[in-house]
């Protein structure tokens, strides 16, 4: 009979289902990292990243995610680390993105004892993972894990956190039990990795409506990227003629020079409006129904406009609008589907058509508009110039990741995705969240050493995580970090100036404008440089690049530009009452 530990189990599941990574802050988990390179758990090793805050885990696991397509692994301690966590798991939530947290706890038979680090933290987890709670028994550890990447992976993919009482990780079990045996078959019998296919009624009934459209749109969201869906979008649009939007990780799954190219398919970073309203059937393919798609400030599509909704996650459809043709399925799969329908629907190749005419004009005419809007030589430095020179010093097949408020709306405007998942975001565009910029990083470069990768973030979001600079440089991951300097939360201070007015402009909101992010990045032995003139912003990229160390430039901006989202803050302002106006209440008379 041979004996193993809960630790041992942790490692051999992992690396069962393939993990070639950690990203970990250490504590009572630590047991694990023992055992991480042992090749009696482990074939190929498993290597450990270990952060400065244990939320940077968890935005390392999802930046591992989207540079690979697997599944990010992170492990916190108990307690405050869990909870430090926290930040991170709504996020993947909201953008869809699988991460397993293999977290510890105060040991099980200390349970309400008052124990040090004693939180139960599964009731809080619960509403922002797709699953989460306790493995109580060693024998079933590695069953939690294979449960784990289940649910991670499966449907509308999403975090799950594990919590193994430090007494269960280190108890022993016999490794011959079946329950053990059985958690180690192979992993394509342990969960699905193919996606349903939609009905094939309402399919046809989708490609009846988009190919008697005038003017249809295809929009590409996170759920065409997550399936890897690039090859069948784009054969289905030169089948069809239809002009394809892209939003959310759905950035790069179809190609920008394309001739079908309708840019971001959001009034905030493309041709706006304009074109948006003149669209009559949508076929949207992985993307929710949110403030930035569909209701609120700025809605899309006409009360006319015919919607097409394709989704893995049924209770999605429907949200925020009625749908016309609701089609539940993987998003591949269903592309599949249309293609094979459509051929055998056309009779002939379609043409350009007028519609696909104006979408290349409209697009034309926005990328001339923000290509003179970006060559401002002022001073300070407008934040489209700094925005378009990363644009044109980035190579094609770099990875840029914003991180901030209106930090991000100007990267949208301007950066382009050439391949898919390029472009990320430390926010999931539903939910903006600050921080996850340099961590994601790190994940990005640690995939794929060779590729430049760049943050471009606010001076504000910039602190959440900018210590794990040090953790980049204990592990030669040299990124580089663009922080837009404009000493202010920008979004939330521009936004009090048009609600409130200018007295209130910065109220709250403010930042010093002596800070030296350059000289916070020399702190930690990585390059660091201040740039005030936008003639020397591209040098200074190069100079970064070329340092071979993780590198901060320190870029001052003007404060008082406006984004177009505060110019939409400013039109929903409800109007100014110029003049009291008495009001008199009439009482009836009553009877005696």
């Amino acid at each position: 009979m041979v004996k193993v530990n809960g630790a041992q189990l942790v490692v051999r599941a992992l690396d069962h289902q393939g993990v070639k990574v950690i990203f970990t802050l250490c504590g009572d988990n630590a047991l694990i990292y023992n055992y991480c390179q042992d090749s009696s758990c482990t074939e190929l090793g498993i290597d450990i990243i270990d952060f400065r805050h244990e939320q940077a885990t968890g935005h390392a696991a999802m930046g591992y995610y989207l540079a690979t397509g697997e599944p990010g692994v992170c492990s916190v301690p108990a307690g405050p680390g869990v909870t430090d966590l926290f930040p991170s798991i709504p996020l993947a939530m909201d953008a869809s993105i699988p991460i397993v947290a293999v977290c510890t706890s105060t040991p099980m038979m200390l349970f309400d004892k008052l124990h040090h680090n004693e939180v139960d933290v599964v009731p809080s987890l619960t509403p922002v993972t797709k699953w989460s709670g306790y493995c109580y028994t060693t024998a079933r550890i590695p069953e939690y894990i294979n449960m784990a990447f289940r649910i991670a992976t499966t449907g509308r993919p999403g975090p799950v956190v594990l919590v193994i009482p430090s007494d269960v990780l280190g108890g022993e079990c016999d490794d011959e039990l079946d329950i053990v045996k059985q958690a180690f078959e192979p992993v394509q019998k342990l969960r699905p990795f193919y996606g349903p296919y939609g009905n094939e009624i309402l399919v046809s009934r989708a490609v009846d409506l988009l190919l008697n459209a005038k003017n249809p749109l295809i929009i590409a969201g996170t759920g065409a990227a997550f399936s890897n869906a690039s090859l069948e979008l784009l054969k289905f649009a030169e089948l069809t003629q239809i002009p394809v939007g892209t939003w959310g990780f759905g950035f790069g799954e179809f190609p920008i020079d394309h001739p079908l190219c309708f840019g971001p398919a959001t009034p905030i970073a493309g041709p706006g409006t304009a074109l948006l309203s003149k669209v009559d059937v949508v076929l949207i393919l992985g993307s929710r129904l949110g403030e930035y798609m569909q209701y609120g400030h700025m809605p899309q599509f006409t009360d006319k406009a015919k919607l097409i909704q394709v989704d893995i996650k049924a209770e999605e459809i429907g949200r925020n609008r009625a749908i016309d043709i609701p089609i539940v399925g993987d998003i591949k799969g269903i592309l599949t589907q249309l293609y094979k329908i459509a051929s055998e629907k056309i009779k002939s190749p379609r043409t350009e058509t007028q519609w696909v005419k104006d979408v290349q004009t409209q697009l034309k005419n926005f990328e001339a508009r923000i290509e003179k809007e970006g060559s401002s030589d002022k001073i300070p430095i407008k934040p489209q110039r700094l925005v378009k020179e990363i644009r044109d010093f980035m190579p094609e097949d770099s990875v840029i990741i914003l991180d901030g408020g209106d930090t991000t709306v100007w990267g949208l405007i301007y950066l382009r995705a050439h391949s898919p998942k390029s472009l990320y975001f430390s926010g999931g565009l539903g939910i903006q969240h600050l921080g996850g910029g340099v961590p994601m990083a790190i994940a990005a470069k640690y995939v794929e050493p060779e590729r430049k990768i760049l943050v471009l973030t606010g001076d504000g979001s910039f602190l959440f995580n900018g210590k794990e600079l040090d953790t980049a440089k204990r592990f030669d991951l040299p990124i580089v970090v663009v922080v837009s300097n404009d000493s202010l939360w920008g979004m939330v201070a521009r936004g009090q100036k048009v609600t409130h007015g200018k007295k209130f402009f910065g109220l709250g909101s403010s930042l010093s404008s002596d800070t030296r992010y350059d000289k916070y990045a020399e702190a930690f032995n990585c390059y660091g440089e201040l740039v005030t003139d936008p003639n020397e912003i591209g040098p200074a990229l190069q100079r970064a690049f070329d340092s071979n160390v993780p590198a901060v430039i320190d870029v001052r901006i003007d404060p008082k530009v406006n984004t177009i989202l505060t110019a939409l803050a400013k039109a929903r302002r409800p109007p100014k009452v110029k003049k009291k106006e008495e009001v008199i209440l009439e009482v009836a008379p009553t009877k005696n």
